[in-house]
C-alpha cells in the first residue's frame, strides 16, 4: 500500500477511540489549541477542514455558513457526520481538493500538516480554492528539543496506552509521524515559498505543540 493508503487505514481503524485518546494524552489541551486557533484565524463564510477526522474543529465553529470537512480515512468521517449534522463531510485528499477555484475563505488542519505526503502540493491547491484573503491554520507537533521527551514517552510510559488502544503498528506509525514533524520555522519558509504570510504563531504545551496561521500574500 501506498503512503496515503496506510494512513487511511490506520486512521480509519482508530476512529472510534481517536477522540478519547488525543484528549487523554493532551490533558484535555486539544480542545482549547482548536478553540484558539478558531480565534486567530477569524471565522469567515466558508470553512474547509482537511484532514477533519471526526470534525471536531468544525463543530467549534460558531458562525460560518458553509462548513466543510475532508479525510481520506471514511471510518473517521461516519463519527464525524454523528457528531456535527450541519457540517458536510466527504473523503478527499487535501493535496488533491475536489472544489472549485476561490471556494473557501479558511482552511485549518489539526494535527494534519505533518501527516501530509507533500505539503507544498498541499499549498498550492490551498491557494486554488481560497478566496482574497484566505487564510490557512494549523495546529500540530512542533520539532524541537522537546521531541525527544515526547518521543521517549511514547516509546515507554505511554506505550501500553498506546499498544492498548491502537496496536503496536499503528503506534509505530504514530511515532513515526511525531519523528517527522516541521520547526517552525520551517512550516514559516514552507509556506512564504508558496506565497503565504505568517499572522500569528504560537506554541503551547511546554513547547511541544504550535499553532500557526498564514495569508495569501
Amino acid at each position: 500500500m501506498g503512503t496515503k493508503e496506510v494512513m487511511a487505514s490506520v486512521f480509519s481503524g482508530v476512529a472510534r477511540v481517536y477522540d478519547r485518546f488525543v484528549s487523554l494524552i493532551t490533558f484535555g489541551g486539544i480542545h482549547r489549541w482548536q478553540r484558539r486557533l478558531i480565534e486567530l484565524m477569524g471565522e469567515r463564510e466558508n470553512w474547509l477542514d482537511v484532514g477533519t477526522g471526526t470534525g471536531e474543529v468544525l463543530k467549534k465553529l460558531k458562525s460560518s455558513h458553509l462548513k466543510v470537512g475532508i479525510d481520506i480515512a471514511p471510518e473517521m468521517l461516519r463519527v464525524a457526520k454523528e457528531k456535527c449534522g450541519e457540517c458536510h463531510f466527504l473523503v478527499a485528499d487535501g493535496e488533491n481538493m475536489p472544489f472549485k477555484d476561490k471556494s473557501f475563505d479558511r482552511i485549518s488542519l489539526s494535527l494534519v500538516f505533518r501527516h501530509l505526503e507533500n505539503q507544498e502540493r498541499f499549498l498550492k491547491e490551498a491557494k486554488r480554492v481560497l478566496r482574497k484573503g484566505g487564510r490557512v491554520g494549523l495546529i500540530d507537533i512542533r520539532k524541537f528539543a522537546g521531541n525527544k521527551v515526547l518521543l521517549l514517552l511514547m516509546k515507554t510510559i505511554l506505550l501500553p496506552i498506546g499498544l492498548l488502544i491502537f496496536g503496536r503498528d499503528k503506534w509505530e506509525f504514530f511515532i513515526h509521524s511525531v519523528e517527522n514533524s516541521f520547526s517552525l520555522e520551517e512550516v514559516e519558509e514552507i509556506f512564504r515559498r508558496e506565497g503565504f504570510r505568517r499572522v500569528a504563531s504560537e506554541t503551547t504545551f511546554f513547547g511541544l505543540v504550535f499553532i500557526f496561521v498564514a495569508e495569501l500574500d
